[in-house]
């Protein structure tokens, strides 16, 4: 076996190890965990869920009276919902996946490099609902929402402020520094 192989296998070992614990946390009681920007673990997973995706989404700070409700992650997805207490009940729904349905949907300026940003409304009153989109190579965040008319321009700016989109090549670069393992070797 060649030294690049065994580092190679070596370094899925033990990044394996890290997450093993990280694997359930979709089917965990009590409040969901998504993963925030400073956890390179909890971001390895979730990148591992869509290998091809450029960008990892995170929970950079929630503000205040926003909660997580929700958070899972399989092969080929990631989702988790975000409430606030001036949304009604309604949670937005984010979902990290391979790839979107952008048509019919109105270009906003881009929030990550090399990517594009969608908006696509259903209805504008009396609820301002429909879904947002962060496109970018090998992947796609699709953010569901439906907020009341009135408060929806702050809970929209909120929610677009909570989840950041973190580069794959950083994260990368933070799991071999910060851990010493390889990211999708």
């Amino acid at each position: 076996m060649s030294m690049s192989r065994h580092t190679r296998t070596r370094s899925l070992a033990v990044l394996g190890a890290l997450l093993a614990p990280l694997a359930t946390l979709g089917c965990a009681s009590g409040a969901p965990s998504v993963p925030g920007c400073t956890s390179v673990t909890r971001l390895a997973i979730v990148a591992q869920s869509v290998p091809g995706a450029a960008y990892v989404p995170c929970v950079a700070e929630l503000p205040t009276g926003w909660r997580v409700t929700h958070f899972e992650t399989q092969r080929g997805r990631t989702a988790f919902s975000l409430l606030s207490d001036r949304a009604d009940g309604r949670a937005v729904d984010v979902r990290l996946a391979g790839s979107c349905d952008v048509q019919g949907a109105t270009p906003l300026p881009p929030r990550a490099v090399g990517g594009r940003t969608y908006v696509r409304l259903r209805s504008i009153s009396p609820q301002y609902a429909g879904a947002a989109f962060d496109v970018f190579a090998g992947g796609c965040v699709r953010y569901v929402f439906d907020f009341a008319r009135g408060p929806h321009i702050v809970l929209m700016e909120e929610m677009l402020a909570a989840v950041e989109l973190v580069p794959r090549r950083e994260l990368r670069l933070r799991l071999r520094t910060q851990l010493g393992v390889e990211l999708d070797r």
